[in-house]
Order: structure tokens, then C-alpha cells, then sequence
């Protein structure tokens, strides 16, 4: 009677490396222990790292509980490469983890809010520019509106602690403002242009800026964000009306319509 071949596949996968391997790549010792003839010349450091490496690549679907606190020590090792890997499998399962650890980290001291004929839609769809600059100061409770097309026109109002502390809070925990210049586009616009006799040629970005927010943290920490993009994005246009419903819920005469 013939011999009935089997489907099982000749080898084995070395438990260091991940890989699969045919039977001649492992030593007797090794067909027992899952480890192939390269990876049984490393050192014991080498290859500690390479099967945490290997694990961390194999990580997939729903993790529990151990593998979930497994990962997070992972993401704190002391050898570089597994820590890199570890962080990259960590931000794919948990992609906000990293935003909400900071959010509860940071504390806003100073918030400076400055538009600079930066573009702004009212509820109609219409368009205006806005030349104005707001200041939120925990430490003070003051919230003041400046002008900078009218020099020395400034309002200034005190808030109550609990609300300067609320809108400081909405602008860290809602907004996530420290984020903007990762979640947004906001450095000068770079298009090409062509002319039919003349070679393409790149010209100057614009590198007006349009808005800013400069912010001072409890922390002693400061951060800058610049847009050189005239539009507000929804983050952004949401906290300008926001400081300006403190002052008047609608624009001013001030700012200039165009079409």
C-alpha cells in the first residue's frame, strides 16, 4: 500500500526569530528547543531581544489583561529597539493613550490667542478677517481682547476662578490645542507654478503668519503654535468664538468683509 503523504509542513519555527524554517536549518538540540542554527549562535542578550522583538511583531487581536501590561513594560525598556517597536504596537492598539496621558499632565498658566487677517466664516456662511488677539491668564483671572488694526484699543474682563479655570481646562481637554500643530497643516503653502516659456519654477511660500497660540504651562514649560494657512480649522474657530462671545456675541464693525 502507498505510503500516504503527509500535509504537515517539514520544519519548525524558531521561537527567536519568528521564522520558518526548514528541518535541516535546526540542530538535533534545536528540533527540541525551537530554535534555529543562527539564532542559536547568539549570545543569551541577543537572543532575549530578538524573541521579545518577535513577539511584540506577533501581537494581534484583542489583548488581555497579561499581554496588555506586558506591552506597557515593553514600551519602557531599556534596549532601544525593543522600545521603539513596542511603542509603535502600543500607539496601534491604543492611539489615543499618549494624547490623554499629557492632557493630564498639562496645566494652562497663560493662553495667547492671536489672529492676524486671519479668515473667519459667521453662522451665514460669510466671510470676514480678524485682527485681534486674546489673552486668558489663570494666574490673574483676566481675559482680555485686544485690536491690533486700532492700537490701544483693548477690553479686559475678570472671570470668576472656577470659569478662567473651566476654559483653560476645555481648551486642554476638548480642543486638545497643545495638538494642533500635529493635527493640522498649518506651515506656508508651497504650489508649483509653470509657465509655457519659461522653466518650472518654485516660487516663495508665503510665510505670513496668520494666527498664532502661545501658551505658558504650570509646569514651567512653554509652547508656541504658528499658522501661516489664513483659515481656521474647526478646533481653532471654535475657540476664537468662544473668547469673543465673552465680549460680543457678534462681529464688529471692526473687522473688514470682503468678498
Amino acid at each position: 500500500m502507498a505510503k500516504r503523504k503527509s500535509h504537515h509542513p517539514q520544519g519548525h519555527c524558531c521561537k527567536i526569530c519568528g521564522q520558518y524554517k526548514a528541518n535541516e536549518k535546526f540542530s538535533g538540540r534545536g528540533h527540541a528547543t525551537h530554535i534555529c542554527k543562527a539564532c542559536s549562535k547568539l549570545s543569551a542578550a541577543e537572543k532575549a531581544e530578538a524573541q521579545t522583538i518577535t513577539r511584540l511583531s506577533n501581537l494581534h487581536g484583542r489583548l488581555n489583561d497579561g499581554e496588555k501590561k506586558w506591552l506597557e513594560n515593553r514600551v519602557r525598556d531599556r534596549r532601544p529597539e525593543v522600545a521603539a517597536l513596542a511603542r509603535e504596537v502600543y500607539n496601534m492598539y491604543f492611539p489615543y493613550a499618549e494624547r490623554n496621558a499629557r492632557k493630564k499632565q498639562l496645566l494652562i498658566n497663560t493662553l495667547v490667542f492671536e489672529l492676524n487677517n486671519a479668515t473667519i466664516y459667521d453662522g451665514f456662511g460669510d466671510e470676514y478677517q480678524v485682527n485681534l488677539r486674546f489673552t486668558s491668564n489663570r494666574l490673574t483671572n483676566v481675559l482680555t481682547m485686544a485690536d491690533l488694526s486700532a492700537k490701544g484699543t483693548e477690553q479686559s474682563i475678570a472671570l470668576e476662578k472656577k470659569q478662567m479655570a473651566k476654559l483653560l481646562r476645555w481648551a486642554i481637554h476638548t480642543l486638545e490645542i497643545f495638538m494642533w500643530e500635529e493635527d493640522y497643516d498649518l506651515s506656508p503653502d508651497e504650489d508649483l507654478f509653470e509657465d509655457d516659456d519659461l522653466e518650472a519654477e518654485e516660487p516663495e511660500p508665503d510665510t505670513k503668519i496668520y494666527w498664532r497660540v502661545l501658551l505658558e504651562y504650570a509646569n514651567k514649560t512653554s509652547q508656541e503654535i504658528v499658522s501661516y494657512q489664513d483659515n481656521l480649522y474647526d478646533k481653532p474657530d471654535e475657540l476664537y468664538f468662544a473668547l469673543r462671545e465673552y465680549f460680543d456675541p457678534e462681529p464688529d464693525e471692526s473687522e473688514e468683509e470682503f468678498e
